[in-house]
């Protein structure tokens, strides 16, 4: 009989042979190695006529016999075989040393297993953990890794070798870092393509192929290359390419020219490829695209280390990937269900205008049939009323969907709000509302969008007679100079009905309104995107049942970073709507 053991993070493992034993990635093999540069089924072994025979199932790698590439290759007493990035020993035992024994169901229990040796004896000299680490390898260029983000790839088959555990770790770390920093596809990729050649030094150019989900077709997304080119003049293998991603396997190729897998395959050639890795993008067995990093000036510039390293980069990648297009379907999703919550709104605000009009028009035309001259008016009345509003509906409609520079001008604050207080003095009388207005004589003139800042009053002045409206209530328009903050202020406080912390929560949502049918749901938004125009801001502070007082905060002057631009529309004298 014959044995093969190789090194695990568990341990060592071992295997007795059979008449055929398989070995890959696969579960169902015999051998099953859990790393990604070995095949699904990469060899098998068979014995033939008393004589261990290892062959090579067609494997992307190869399978190397004491660091020779061999296809089929009898084996001997200590022969060491190289699959992918693990090293297996092959013993061919003694038969004379007595029959081997397998276990199974229905017989015996096996003996004990012999003792575990003393931790002394197991590390020789070394009395303590200090002694036995010490000077092992310099991790000072290993950075602060969350063992939560770690990949499963890190640690199968470092083979005990501090060193390349630590290029493991390094690479996850860098490669994680490049790519949380940002949700924008095209700057992750191009901080992962500068990671990798920060790991790989001696690869020459560097490229990430994505798989369009829609269509399916692969395409370059980003590239990157130590010697200065134009990206569109880069050539890749598609050869290659496809290889790895229909078989999802990474693949190492050290010298081009020499490899009998790509010996049809004269483009890689042709492109002056002489070594290449590329490791697949997988994640949730969705290929979504490949990496590959290539040199054209030397053979063998990448090991089964290097392959290794490359695949931990993949995985993380593809995770990142995998996660920016989750996020960019939940902001589709969002942007749609905001469109259709705007539409829904729109929708009900136009309909309920509608209804007026043709309420407004039904009167009309009966007076017109009666030769009725107060029905006449009372219609047309309606039809005028439900027009303006309409009107007021599609300039605010239209101010809120587009970003408007203001049209700057010097003007007197206090000035502006009186003719606001003026011009809804008759509407807060006819509902019995008290309005006064209190300047200050300190503030100067200022610059900012007459138009605009008209509009925004006219909203608020409205809105809080409207909530003062059978309460015998008033309402207070007060004008403040700059204070600490540079800002001045204009407040309009009312002592109406207030508001609860759920409606102040929906204030400035678009389409909501506490006025029901009265109110478009657009004039408390508009008003605050026109003041944020400004470099502005609008704070809102209400009690229910006490009153609410609005704060229009404005610099006094033009800032810098805005810029000349058309001014905001004229307003109508219907009331807006608190939401």
């Amino acid at each position: 009989m014959a044995t093969l053991t190789w090194d695990t993070p568990e341990g060592r493992q071992e295997h007795r042979l059979g008449a055929e034993t398989r070995i890959g990635r696969a579960p169902h093999n015999e051998v099953c190695l859990n790393d990604p540069s070995v095949s699904g089924f990469h060899a098998h072994i068979v014995l033939q006529h008393g004589t261990w025979i290892l062959e090579d199932a067609g494997s992307t790698n190869g399978t190397f016999v004491n660091g020779d590439q061999a296809s089929r290759r009898e084996l001997r007493d200590g022969d060491g075989v190289g699959i992918g990035n693990v090293e297996l020993v092959f013993r061919a035992l003694d038969d004379t040393a007595g029959p081997t024994i397998l276990w199974g169901k229905g017989m015996a229990e096996p003996p004990p297993p012999a003792e575990a040796p003393e931790l002394e004896s197991a590390v020789g000299a070394a009395t303590s953990l200090d002694e036995l680490f010490h000077g092992a390898t310099d991790y000072s260029e290993v950075g602060v890794v969350d063992s939560g983000r770690l990949s499963t790839l890190i640690q199968p088959m470092a083979g005990g070798d501090p060193h390349q555990l630590a290029r493991r770790l390094r690479a996850s770390y860098e490669i994680t870092r490049a790519a949380a920093a940002t949700l924008d596809p095209s700057d992750i990729l191009d901080r992962v393509l500068t990671a990798l050649f920060g790991i790989f030094e001696q690869a020459e150019r560097a490229f990430i192929v994505l798989v369009d989900p829609h269509t399916g077709e692969a395409s370059t997304a980003a590239v990157k290359r130590r010697v200065s080119r134009k990206a569109a003049d880069l050539p890749i293998s598609r050869t290659a390419l496809e290889h790895a991603m229909e078989r999802r396997e990474a693949l190492l190729c050290c010298d081009a020219a020499a490899d009998e897998r790509f010996a049809a395959a004269q483009s890689i050639m042709q492109l002056g490829i002489r070594s290449m890795m590329i490791a697949p993008l997988v994640f949730r067995d969705q290929v979504l695209g490949a990496v590959h990093v290539d040199s054209v000036t030397g053979v063998r510039e990448f090991t089964q280390h290097d392959l290794e390293l490359l695949s931990v980069a993949a995985t993380e990648v593809a995770g990142c990937l995998a996660n920016v297009r989750l996020h960019e379907k939940v902001v589709d999703s969002e942007r749609l269900a905001a469109v259709g919550q705007t539409l829904a709104g729109l929708t009900h605000c136009i309909k309920n205008i509608l209804q007026g009009i043709k309420g407004g028009a039904y009167i009309l035309d009966r007076g017109l049939e009666k030769n009725q001259l107060e029905r006449v008016r009372a219609g047309w009345d309606m039809v005028r009323r439900n027009n303006a509003f309409m009107e007021e509906l599609v300039q605010d409609l239209l101010t809120y969907s587009k970003d408007r520079e203001p049209a700057y001008a010097e003007a007197d604050v206090n000035t502006l709000c009186a003719e606001i207080c003026e011009l809804c003095g008759e509407r807060a009388r006819a509902k019995s509302v008290a309005l006064a207005f209190e300047p200050d004589p300190q503030l100067a003139a200022a610059e900012l969008d007459p138009k605009g800042i008209r509009r925004c009053l006219l909203n608020l002045v409205m809105n809080a007679v409207d909530a003062c409206e059978g309460r015998d209530g008033g309402v207070t328009v007060a004008t403040h100079a700059p204070g600490d903050d540079g800002l001045l202020r204009i407040a309009v406080r009312d002592t109406g009905c207030g508001m609860s912390q759920e409606t102040l929560a929906k204030l400035f949502t678009v389409f909501f309104s506490t006025k029901g049918s009265k109110g478009t749901g657009l004039g408390l938004p508009v008003t605050k995107k026109i003041i944020e125009e400004h470099g502005g801001r609008l704070d809102v502070k209400s009690i229910e049942g006490e009153g609410t007082t609005f704060a229009i905060c404005l610099p006094p002057e033009r800032t810098a970073d805005t810029q000349e631009g058309e001014g905001h529309g004229g307003v109508g004298q219907e009331g807006a709507d608190r939401g």
